[in-house]
Formats: structure tokens, sequence, C-alpha cells
């Protein structure tokens, strides 16, 4: 039998059999009161629609989210980490609890008299049906509910998987997309599967808030969209997050780049130029502005900006920022725009931003022309020049009433190279432009092909065969970079 049948089997003896949570509610001057709830999963906050609502007249958003699988129980903050603790110590991400335990709130006390794992226990003892619970990562609630992609989260050479619907799961392995054989055992289990990630990290997932941008406990990227808007059933995209750092010498032996291009690119994260990398979904973006932040001085500060965290970057001075979306009510919105305006605050001597999408790109142009050089990002685009463009059409998003023309000189100025990431049609990822922008020429962008990567042929198995050449023109920063010390050499921009 399926293992993930096994345990949701067990999980509804489990259920069905005995009373899930016994809790004593004790407040100052007030008789103590005992709850009982047989649910797998509750809420306990400051809100009319909890399962244990402390006061439903206090302002406080203060929530917790109680879940229980075959092997444990677990405690998170659904919202204000850190609002609630658990023996003393603040509950700002997911933890294990057990009979006994103590939750506090301001003047609340949680005494926890049993819990659902305590009936797993004994029937261990007996020989019961717990002798299939789980042991080690099993333990995590979040991979119960994914059961059926489980192996294909575990499998290193997985980069990404595609959930359509209950019924239907694609993964990419080796670069090529591939039909799964599992499905989910229903649109229920798939929402309980993203709702429980949301709550991990602090978000909502229902029918007010239909999009979800989060991370699994790895770092792996998670996208959904709940129906309505997906007709077919909730759809989730899963971006795997690489337990190894990629390292430039690694994308020239992927074939992504050469060393002469890797050389260069390094000199140009160290000679302060700004960069952005552009390319289209899923071509390698992050991957490449993760190895380009890797070149960066140790001894500089670093504030990195993402809506959920990718970037793994090596260097010890380096602060994380991470936007935060509307509670239920609409309140407590944290964007990328909000946090630009707290970094340039805070003495960062490079930005990192993980994605430019909308009206933050002037913000953004702006702290790129006031001092702040060697900043990097990236940004949805096809080729180098529409990167301008796209830029452009984001810093328009802001509202801000500034003619066309001053707007471009801000965007030709800001950004000084755009490294070009592309997915071939056999599945490799490459750099294929290293680009410089000269500035504007008769109102229009004027940029110049460094080094580009040129299709040769295809061969019969579809591999795509192809070299990466100089375009003929030496950088304008050729002379500075001489004088700086930086590696560079005229041979590597000639054909």
């Amino acid at each position: 039998m399926d293992k993930g049948l096994i345990k949701a089997t067990i999980f509804l003896i489990t259920q069905r059999g005995q009373r899930m949570y016994k809790v004593k509610l004790s407040k100052e001057n007030e008789s103590p009161r005992t709850y009982t709830f047989q649910e797998n999963e509750i809420a306990i906050g400051f809100r009319a629609g909890n399962h244990l609502c402390l006061d439903a007249f206090s302002d406080s958003n203060g929530e917790i989210v109680l879940h229980s699988t075959p092997a444990s129980t677990t405690v998170l903050p659904a919202f204000l980490p850190g609002f609630f603790s658990l023996n003393g110590n603040p509950i700002e991400k997911a933890i294990n609890i057990k009979t006994g335990d103590v939750i506090t709130c301001g003047p609340y006390v949680l005494d926890f008299l049993s819990l659902p794992s305590d009936a797993m226990e004994e029937s261990d003892e007996t020989g019961g049906p717990a002798m299939a619970k789980a042991t080690g990562n099993d333990a995590s609630f979040l991979i119960l509910f994914f059961e059926p992609i489980r192996k294909y989260l575990e499998d290193d050479k997985v980069t990404e998987v595609l959930i359509n619907g209950p019924d239907q799961i694609f993964y990419e392995k080796d670069g090529k997309m591939t039909l799964a054989p599992e499905t989910f055992a229903g649109e229920s289990a798939l929402q309980a599967a993203c709702k429980n990630v949301a709550r991990s990290v602090g978000r909502m997932f229902d029918l007010d808030n239909p999009r979800l941008d989060a991370r699994l406990p790895d770092g792996s990227r998670v996208h959904a969209v709940i129906p309505p808007m997906a007709s077919d059933g909730t759809v989730i995209a899963i971006r795997k997050f690489s337990k190894e750092k990629l390292t430039l010498e690694q994308l020239v032996d992927f074939g992504s780049m050469t060393p002469n291009l890797a050389k260069l690119i390094k000199s140009i994260v160290a000679g302060h130029q700004n960069v952005i990398v552009s390319g289209a979904t899923s071509s390698g973006k992050t991957s490449v502005l993760n190895v380009l932040s890797s070149c960066i001085p140790s001894h500089e500060r670093i504030l990195v900006l993402e809506d959920a965290r990718e970037l793994q970057l090596q260097q010890e001075h380096t602060v994380y920022f991470e936007t935060r979306k509307p509670d239920e009510h609409g309140k407590g919105e944290v964007s990328i725009r909000d946090l630009l305006h707290s970094t340039l605050r805070l003495r960062p001597d490079r930005l990192v931003v993980g994605e430019i999408r909308g009206s933050e790109a002037l913000d953004l142009l702006q702290a790129l022309n006031t001092g702040h050089s060697g900043s990097m990002s990236t940004i949805h685009a096809n080729t180098p020049y529409d990167t301008l463009f796209r830029l452009e059409t984001c810093a328009m998003l802001s509202g801000l009433d500034m003619p066309l023309s001053a707007l471009r000189a801000q965007v030709a100025s800001a950004v000084n190279v755009v490294v070009q990431t592309a997915r071939l049609t056999d599945g490799s990822r490459k750099v294929t432009h290293v680009s410089e922008v000269l500035g504007l020429k008769d109102g229009d962008y004027a940029v110049q092909d460094l080094i580009r990567f040129d299709q040769e042929s295809i061969a019969k198995d579809g591999t795509i065969h192809g070299k990466h050449k100089g375009c003929g023109i030496l950088p304008t920063f050729f002379d500075h970079f001489k004088m700086a010390r930086l590696e560079i050499e005229d041979s590597w921009f000639m054909e």
C-alpha cells in the first residue's frame, strides 16, 4: 500500500477514535475552562472564526495554528510571529509540542492536557497502526500533505514540480518535462497542502487571497492559484531550492558560459557596474544572480530584498529582507517598494533585489543613480534591449508624472550591463548575451553586445551546439578596469 494512504488511514483512525486536543485555558481572576477539539488542525487567536477565540473584541491579529500528523503535533504562527510563547520562548516558526507544554499570550495561559500524537504513541506501544508512523523528515506536516510528490521534492536532479489540479503532476528533470503517474486524493487535499505552506510562512491562502507566494522549509519557491481563478483546480509551481551553492566554475562546467565570460562577469561585479539579469521564466535568472552576487567582495555590506527568500549569498555582512502580504483585514502589507525605502537608510554598499515586477523599479533606478553602484536585480525580458523598455514600463506603474525622456535618461544612466539568460529548446540554460548600456542616442536606448551565444547546429537528439563569441567591440569600461587591475583582456571581445 502507498505510504501516503497508510498515513492517511492512521490519521483517520486517530481522528475518529480519540479526542484530538484537550486544552485548559486560564486567565487571571477568571476560572479555568477546558476545551476539546476533534479536528486535526485548530487555530487559536483573537478572531471570532478561531476554534479557540481568546478575545473577539481585541484589536490584535495574533494567531497560532496547531496541526497534528501521525508523528507529532506542531504549532506555528499564522499572524504576528513571536506574539505567542511556548514554554517562555516566542513562537516564531513551526515547533513541535508535547503534552504538558504551556503556551502563553499576555494574560492567557494554555495548558495542553492531551494531543493527538499521544494516542499514536500509545498505539505504537501495543503494536497498533502507529507502527507505520513517520520518523526524521516525515515528521514535517508539510511532507505529509505533499506525499504524492515527495520523491520529486527529495530528488536533487528534479528542478521544478508543476501541479495542474489534483489529477495532473509534471516534473522537470535534466531539463526535460515529464508527466508523473502520481495524483493527489482530491482538490481538498491539494488545497490543504497549500494552506499549510501559507501558514508556515504567516500568509493567507483563501478566496480573499487566491494567489500565494511562499517557500518550503528547504527554501524551494512555491506559487499557487486557487479556484475559481484556476478553473481546473488549484495550480502550484514549486521551483526547487538548490542545496549546493552554484559557482562560476560550475556554470562553465555546465556549458552555460565560457571561462573567459566567467572572468568578465567577475570583473564587472568587482568593478561596481550595475547589472540586470534578464530572461524568460525558468531561464535561470535567479541562479545567475546568485552566482553574480558571490563575486561581491566580502568586506561590503549587502542588503537583499525578495518576495520569498531564494538567494544564498555567501558573504558574512549580508542582511535579508522579505515582503509581507496583507492580513485578512487588508492591513500590514510590506512591498518591495517599502523595503527599498528602508534599505536606503540602512547604509547599503550594494542592493540585490530578487526580481523587479512593478513600481519598485522607479525606486531602484533612483537608488542606482544616487551612489549605490554595483547593485543588481533580475527582470523578465527577451533581449537586453527589451530589458530597458521593461524597466521603463515597470517604473511607469509608480504613477509618478515624469516625462518619458526623463524616465529613459534614468534607466539608461542606472543600468550599466545586462546579462541575458535563456532556456534553449534542448532544456539547457545558457547566458546568451552580455551587453553594455551606452546611454541614449536620439532619445532611444543604445545597447551594444559584448559577448553572445551563437547557435550553430542541432543534433539528431535535439541537443543544441553553439559557441560564445566576442562581438569585436571593447566595452567603454575597458581602460578603467585595466587601471583598476581587474582581470580583462581585449581578446575576450574578438571573434
